[in-house]
């Protein structure tokens, strides 16, 4: 992808009009939303769709105090995001997963847990099989609420000319591989590795542990509802584009409490028109 991306760059500078090339980053949606950490999915969850390789995607997450997977109770949550597709079937998200201050709880911290996830197509979908994938948090990380280790499956019918259905239903993992924090001093990144079950991990809140599924009704990959069990709780949403670039969505987690966010996607390969029209 990079290759193609410096060569994309090359050329357009050799022609000595290249600036207009990055008004690229304002071109192509995804037409899919992104779950709470990130990856393509519905709310909490994540799913196994294709992305077309050079997407990337940036956004923001709300999640409601009630939930909190930092401070569950205590605060509400909020997570920013990056997503790129590096090559196909490959994407990686870097997310960051920040307690939000209150005037009942103040809270003073830096960035927040950093977490940096893989996902990968293991088999893309076909009439009769659906799309499986892997997604997994790097074990590199020291303190992180979101961590993910999961295999997903999707499948996607045509309901009529206008409306289609994805179902999608994954396994997560109760254990996870990381970082101790015990003697990390001179360490390297790749020290101190053990297993850990989640349920013993200090963030004890469950997050993709176990079954979890969901079902999304689209109109023309333009707006949908959603449902989905998260392994813990049931979740109904609903999302939208706006303009061909930006997608909002929102749902309502356990009945109880309003989770909602927004992401803005671009195809670093594919430029408008009027760029396109620059070059003919």
């Amino acid at each position: 992808m990079l290759k193609r991306l410096y060569s994309i760059f090359i050329e357009k500078r050799k022609g000595a009009r290249w600036l207009p090339f990055l008004f690229i980053l304002l071109s192509h949606i995804s037409f899919g939303q992104m779950n709470l950490s990130g990856k393509s999915g519905l709310m909490y969850i994540p799913d196994a769709l294709e992305v077309s390789d050079g997407m990337f995607s940036l956004g923001y997450n709300y999640n409601p105090v009630n939930y909190g997977l930092r401070s569950k109770g205590s605060n509400p949550e909020r997570t920013l995001f990056a997503n790129l597709t590096v090559v196909p079937r490959l994407d990686i998200s870097f997310s960051l997963l920040q307690i939000i201050s209150t005037n009942e709880n103040k809270v003073k911290e830096a960035l927040g847990d950093r977490q940096l996830d893989i996902r990968y197509l293991l088999m893309k979908e076909k009439e009769k099989w659906p799309s499986i994938a892997i997604a997994l948090s790097t074990p590199f990380t020291i303190d992180a609420a979101m961590l993910t280790q999961v295999i997903v499956a999707t499948k996607q019918f045509k309901l009529s000319e206008n409306v289609g259905l994805e179902a999608t239903a994954g396994y997560g993992s109760p254990y996870f591989l990381y970082r101790s924090e015990d003697n990390l001093t001179n360490s390297n990144i790749f020290s101190n590795m053990k297993w850990q079950k989640k349920s013993e991990y200090k963030f004890n809140n469950g997050y993709l542990t176990g079954p979890f599924g969901g079902v999304k009704l689209d109109y023309q990959k333009k707006a949908g509802l959603m449902a989905e069990w998260d392994s813990q709780k049931l979740n109904l949403g609903a999302y939208g584009i706006i303009g061909k670039r930006w997608t909002v969505q929102a749902g309502l987690l356990n009945f109880d409490q309003v989770m909602f966010g927004s992401s803005f996607a671009v195809d670093l390969f594919k430029p408008t028109r009027k760029i396109e029209k620059l070059y003919e």
